[in-house]
């Protein structure tokens, strides 16, 4: 579950999880902000949880402010995310970290940090703009193109973080079409050729006929690490 943000609606989501695990039997992961994650919500409905990830842009609040992280230079964005990791820690969900590298924060060492946090995966993406959704254009949500960065920019940052074995690289190139990514009205969103164009839904066409319109590039998928051991041990 991605949002957006999943927890502006935290029962329903609670729920959801439980659905999806219980009566389902599929892994659950979850990427979250993690302002809005409670210790009741945790107590509640983290047993129904595989993996949760919490976005981590820049470990100082000035640059996570800058991002728009957060609404100043003294936000709480990084000890909400130290309270998130423990908590996973208690219910033995497992902690992963995304990253959006920009041109706010490619320069920034975050090895300190990251080995202190020791999460199972750190995500590290090129930021990516997508027409209709943060390329400044009528109808987007927001403009990105002032956070791009080139692709050396991009491999200094991993480079810097080379040491860090829990690092998985996703430059645009391995990034874009690699996801699947399911609307509100249940259609998958192809971004291959620089939007995000939802296509029919699975609830007209099946999930098969779904995804003949999503293209997805599954041999990417395999190649940036897809595949893994992400379900944690069920009683």
């Amino acid at each position: 579950f991605a949002g957006g943000e999943p927890f502006l609606h935290p029962t329903l989501l609670g729920e959801l999880c439980r659905v999806a695990s219980s009566e389902l039997g599929l892994a659950v992961s979850i990427i979250s902000n993690g302002s809005l994650i409670t210790p009741k919500w945790m107590d509640t409905y983290a047993k129904y949880v595989d993996v949760l990830g919490v976005s981590v842009d820049s470990f100082d609040p000035r640059t996570n402010a800058a991002i728009g992280r957060g609404g100043d230079a003294n936000n709480q964005h990084v000890s909400r995310m130290l309270s998130v990791r423990d908590a996973c820690y208690t219910h033995d969900v497992m902690f992963k970290i995304n990253t959006v590298v920009n041109s706010l924060n490619w320069e920034e060492d975050m090895n300190l940090q990251i080995a202190t946090l020791d999460p199972v995966r750190w995500k590290v993406f090129q930021v990516l703009v997508l027409e209709g959704e943060n390329a400044g254009g009528e109808g987007d949500l927001r403009d990105a193109r002032n956070l791009c960065i080139p692709n050396e920019k991009f491999n200094a940052f991993v480079e810097r973080h080379s040491e860090r074995t829990m690092l998985v690289p996703e430059p645009n190139d391995v990034m874009q079409n690699s996801y699947l990514l399911l609307d509100e009205e249940l259609r998958f969103l192809d971004c291959s050729n620089g939007g995000k164009v939802p296509g029919r839904s699975i609830l007209d066409v099946g999930v098969d006929g779904a995804l003949m319109d999503a293209g997805f590039d599954d041999k990417m998928f395999d190649e940036r690490g897809g595949v893994f051991e992400w379900r944690r041990p069920r009683d």
